[in-house]
């Protein structure tokens, strides 16, 4: 798998789910190199639900909780949804998160025997209240960031609820969820795992696409100092506020990922986020050409199939040419040239649209967008 690829299947397992608790772990981090060694805790405690069926419309989709604990810092909800392509090359993920500064009660002992949740009235209209016994509890040491020891434990179990209605703005998928997750894993990590990666290949791949790096939290390293040679081209056409669409062609993969995205914050914290992502043929994103002077073009075509549909041309004047810039391939440095094109995506005979189950999302007229090309002396 690629990197979007593997940030997609994380999707559907809760990607976007983990980033407040990695924000949360890079704050805890940073307060902590500050602090004299063994007096702060980077634990955290995460409960992960196994999949549940929820029908919507004759549709069926995957459904998940995942609850995310941090001391000092609260604990935030995460309920998402998804669902395949029927020949499984694109999928769709919906996510509802809700991040009050307070009022989630997430409780458990020190074994992880047993834990609890109960959102209060942080979240009405929505409220989770439920309590989790494991069935089994596995453990092992590790050392921590500051040298020390510590233990981390998985416990695998069962989960019973007083309470389960989750509001979603958005219907007829999904109104008011009801539907009970009834097994779980909970995580109690001290910080094992050789620390905290905030930027991942993944995370990079995507982040490189243009348009798309500002529309994830935190700002993207700058190119030079990225080492991995993630990307060979990336096309990014930003709709509108947190909505755009992404095609990327990964370093050394032949296949293409495109893929769409909105998110929307629902006062005064909640927070939605729906994504598409399909697999395409190559031909599906050339590189922009000459067709008369001073223009550049490039026809771009969707994965087709259920999620995403229609077409596009990218047009743009002369790239901006950069050289003498160079990546790490197999360990060694590959030396490449970038050609940046900024001009706009219009929407073909048949408009690109992503079939959001939600709200579907197309491509406007005049739509900016910036293609990005990393020429390694090859194609």
């Amino acid at each position: 798998m690629t990197a979007l690829l593997a940030l997609g299947a994380a999707t559907a397992t809760a990607s976007p789910s983990a980033a407040p608790s990695l924000r949360m772990r890079a704050r805890a981090l940073e307060r902590a190199r500050i602090l004299p060694h063994g007096f702060f805790s980077l634990t955290t405690v995460t409960m992960q639900t196994a999949p549940v069926a929820v029908v919507r419309n004759g549709v069926t989709y995957n459904m998940r909780l995942s609850v995310y604990g941090d001391p000092g810092f609260g604990s935030t909800i995460d309920v998402t949804l998804d669902r395949a392509q029927a020949d499984g090359l694109a999928f769709q993920v919906h996510d509802y998160s809700f991040s009050p500064q307070f009022g989630i009660n997430f409780r458990y002992d020190k074994t992880l025997e047993t834990a609890t949740i109960d959102t209060t009235s942080a979240i009405d209209p929505s409220q989770i209240s439920g309590a989790f016994t494991a069935t089994s509890v596995r453990s092992h040491t590790c050392r921590l960031y500051d040298g020390r020891m510590g233990t981390k434990r998985v416990a695998q179990g069962t989960l019973a609820f007083d309470a389960f209605d989750v509001v979603t703005p958005t219907a007829p998928f999904f109104g008011t969820i009801h539907t009970q997750p009834v097994k779980a894993e909970v995580v109690k990590d001290p910080g094992c795992g050789g620390g905290i990666f905030v930027f991942s290949s993944a995370a990079n791949a995507v982040r490189a696409i243009p348009k798309v790096g500002s529309a994830l939290a935190g700002p993207a390293p700058h190119e030079r100092y990225v080492q991995p040679c993630f990307l060979n081209r990336g096309l990014g056409a930003k709709v509108g506020a947190g909505r755009f669409f992404g095609f990327e062609k990964a370093y050394r993969i032949p296949e293409i990922f495109q893929y769409a995205f909105r998110t929307k914050q629902v006062p005064p914290d909640e927070r939605t986020s729906s994504f598409i992502e399909a697999i395409a043929g190559r031909s599906t994103l050339p590189k922009p050409v000459k067709v008369r002077p001073g223009r550049f073009e490039a026809a771009i075509h969707s994965a087709g199939g259920e999620f995403l549909t229609g077409s596009a041309t990218f047009t743009s004047g002369p790239p901006t040419v950069r050289t003498g810039l160079s990546c790490r391939s197999g360990g060694r440095l590959r030396p490449y040239t970038r050609l940046t094109y900024r001009g706009t995506l219009e929407p073909g005979p048949t408009p690109l649209l992503a079939a959001f189950d939600t709200l579907p999302l197309a491509l406007r007229e005049g739509t900016p967008a910036t293609y990005v090309v990393r020429d390694y002396g090859r194609n």
